[in-house]
């Protein structure tokens, strides 16, 4: 059944502590990428996927995002804001959401993380909803096991990338989570496809040890239960920037200037 998503859940709250002392006073999805912040990128990219309907969940910390995005009209589009705790984890920003979404699909998005599309391709965005009928989803990347960059959020082992325009959409199953022998693993590329399962899958997660819980922790319990995540590998000349640290954004910086 095709369905109509037009919300999103931003997930903002993060603290930047590995890109401080300069997050103490500006938040790391309101630095520079270009001549625009980190987190109107994602606006821009939320928009052009037929998104009008965001919340953002920040932390208290950040009241320059509202402050410069404000209603969300000078973008046609309707902004709320949520305040979680810090230090939450990020699975905090989906709970935080629940109420909002209606229980309707919803994309999550990662407020620090850029996504470039291929020249004169559509955007991994756009191809995620528009192609999407699983309860859940979501953009990865193809990496060597060997070859895992830090900072990195694992989902599952993949089989080695295809010849030709590929990869594709492929379904994770439980089958799928042991990375012990694994050549290959898909990274999970902060786009997410949820739906109101999310929040029981959430709520019946443990935190981790330092008490953050974690989306991750959710979805593979959840899948090891008998669900199955789409997993919608990028393109190889779509690149990703986790910019939550000062290399990746660098690299995108000095990208977007190409």
């Amino acid at each position: 059944m095709t369905r109509t998503i037009t919300r999103a859940v931003v997930a903002a709250g993060g603290a930047g502590s590995k890109m401080a002392p300069i997050t103490r006073i500006l938040p790391k999805e309101m630095l520079p990428a270009g001549r625009k912040p980190i987190l109107e990128h994602l606006v821009l990219e939320l928009r052009d996927a037929g998104i009008d309907n965001v919340l953002f969940v920040i932390s208290s910390r950040k009241p320059q995002i509202p402050a410069f995005f404000g209603s969300g009209a000078q973008y046609g589009m309707d902004f709320s804001y949520r305040v979680q705790d810090d230090g939450a984890g990020p699975g905090a920003p989906v709970l935080a959401a629940e109420t909002w979404t209606q229980t309707e699909p919803f994309v999550l998005a990662f407020g620090d993380n850029l996504i470039r599309p291929a020249p004169d391709g559509e955007a991994p965005l756009l191809r995620l909803v528009r192609n999407e009928a699983a309860r859940c989803s979501v953009l990865t990347r193809l990496v060597p096991a060997d070859k895992i960059p830090p900072h990195e959020t694992l989902l599952a082992a993949a089989t080695p990338p295809p010849e030709g325009p590929g990869p594709h959409a492929v379904t994770i199953g439980r089958e799928h989570l042991d990375l012990a022998d694994a050549r290959w693993v898909y990274a999970c590329a902060a786009r997410w496809i949820l739906g109101p399962f999310a929040f029981e899958a959430l709520r019946a997660c443990p935190p981790r040890p330092n008490g953050e819980l974690y989306l991750i922790d959710a979805i593979q319990r959840w899948i090891q239960a008998g669900a199955s995540v789409t997993a919608h590998p990028l393109l190889t000349a779509e690149m990703r920037f986790n910019c939550d640290n000062w290399r990746a954004y660098e690299d995108a910086v000095a990208t977007l200037r190409t």
